[in-house]
This record gives structure tokens, sequence and C-alpha cells, in this order.
């Protein structure tokens, strides 16, 4: 393949990181009216009247269009992948991240489609069985976060120790990506509180930690697309010719 095609590839990929953060957004919180999240102290009747018959259009559009646009992770952390790669001697953390980002996407693919189909049968299954479902989806949503969290630190960890200049990023992008992995870990208490800043729906689990997640993958993906225009001017062959040169004239 071309170098000028692989080039343009490869930023559109890095782009795929602002992407996803935009339109992930909008999918998964703007049209299934989910901010905040449904109180998950609700009762099956409660959740399905006043949730998913009240907001049937939006949230079975906006999760349907969630699970498609959950890729965009997939062709963002492939492509951070590729370059955290390139200044490993041996590339454990850029696999460790590339296996971490893909377990994510099904992550934040599997349920919304899990959603999707509570509304499109909300009114016409049992109520108790739509909020085993739903739940069931937040907590594969939300406990399953260690994949996310090791693919943060192998991030921080790379971005701490490159040595490589220019770096991929600067070392603060670096300490981002420690929080936002890090800032995961109440999401264990799901389970425990139904009310609270440690619940589905808490200004904690919902807001802190979606939030910091969402930075991080913009950071990356706008510092991974500053590395990929950078001139590529190989000094050491050139080096080489000029001494070569002066090898002859002498």
């Amino acid at each position: 393949m071309d170098e000028t095609l692989s080039r343009r590839i490869q930023i559109v990929c890095a782009y795929a990181g602002i992407a996803y953060v935009i339109l992930y957004g909008i999918t998964f919180i703007v049209l299934p009216h989910n901010y905040p999240p449904p109180d998950p102290s609700w009762s099956a009747a409660e959740l399905v009247q006043n949730y998913y018959l009240k907001h049937h259009d939006g949230i079975l559009l906006g999760q349907t269009l969630s699970a498609a646009t959950g890729v965009l992770y997939m062709v963002w952390c492939s492509q951070l992948s590729v370059q955290m790669w390139r200044r490993e001697p041996a590339p454990i953390l850029s696999l460790l991240q590339l296996t971490g980002g893909l377990l994510t996407v099904w992550v934040v693919m599997f349920p919304p489609a899990m959603w999707a189909w509570c509304a499109a049968n909300a009114g016409s299954v049992d109520p108790e069985i739509i909020r085993t479902v739903h739940l069931v989806g937040w907590y594969c949503f939300d406990i399953t976060y260690w994949i996310t969290t090791i693919e943060g630190i192998a991030v921080f960890l790379l971005v701490l120790k490159d040595r490589t200049q220019p770096a991929l990023m600067p070392k603060w992008a670096g300490w981002l990506a420690l929080v936002a992995s890090l800032s995961f870990i109440p999401l264990s208490l799901v389970p425990y509180h139904n009310t609270g800043p440690f619940a589905i729906n808490g200004w904690f689990n919902f807001h802190v930690v979606f939030i910091t997640f969402g930075l991080f993958i913009a950071v990356c993906s706008y510092y991974q697309v500053v590395d990929l225009k950078r001139p590529r001017i190989p000094a050491t062959p050139g080096l080489a010719q000029a001494i070569g040169r002066s090898q002859v004239t002498t």
C-alpha cells in the first residue's frame, strides 16, 4: 500500500476516538433519555411505565444506534495500539491496550442491544422480565470495567516511560488515562446501592466515571492525530549517505 494512503487511513482511524465520544454520547445519553439513567430502585411496573413506554421511540432508536456507533471504539483502539507498538521493544503494553479495547467494544455494544430489546417489548412482555434484562444490561456495562481499566493503565505506562522524541502524547495525558481507568473501580459497588453516588444513576458512577473516560479517549485521539501528521524524516539513512559521500570525495 502507498505510504501516503496508509497515513491517511491511520489519521481517520485516530479521529474515530473523537467521533466515538460525540456520536456514542448522543446515541447513548441524549436520544434514549439516559441522563440520568432510570432509577434502579423503581419497581418493574414503574420502570416500564416511566421509562420504556414514555420514551419508547427515543430508546429504541438511540440504543440501536449505540450498538452501531460503539464499533468506532474498535477502530480507535486498534490505531492507538499501532502507535504504541512502534515505541516498545516488546509490544506487551500495546497488546494489553488492544485486548482491553476490543473487549470494551463488546461491552459498549451488547448492553444497548439489550435495552433496545426492552423498549421493543415493553408493554407486551412481563415487566419483571423487562426489568431483569434492563438491570443485567447495566451490570454487564458497569461491572466488567476491569478490561477497560487494564487498557488505560497500559496507555499510562507507555506514555510515562516513552523516551522517543517527540513523544506520542504529553505526560499529563498519561496521568489522565490512569485517573480515568481507576475511576471505574467504584462501579463494583453498583450491586450494593440502588440510591446515592454509587448507584447506576449516581453522580459518581455515572457522571464522574463517564466524563473522565470520554476525556481520556478524546485527548488520546487528538494527540494520535498530531503524531501521525508529523513529517517522517529518516535521520539515520541521511547521515549514512552524507558519510558515504564524504568518503568518496576524499
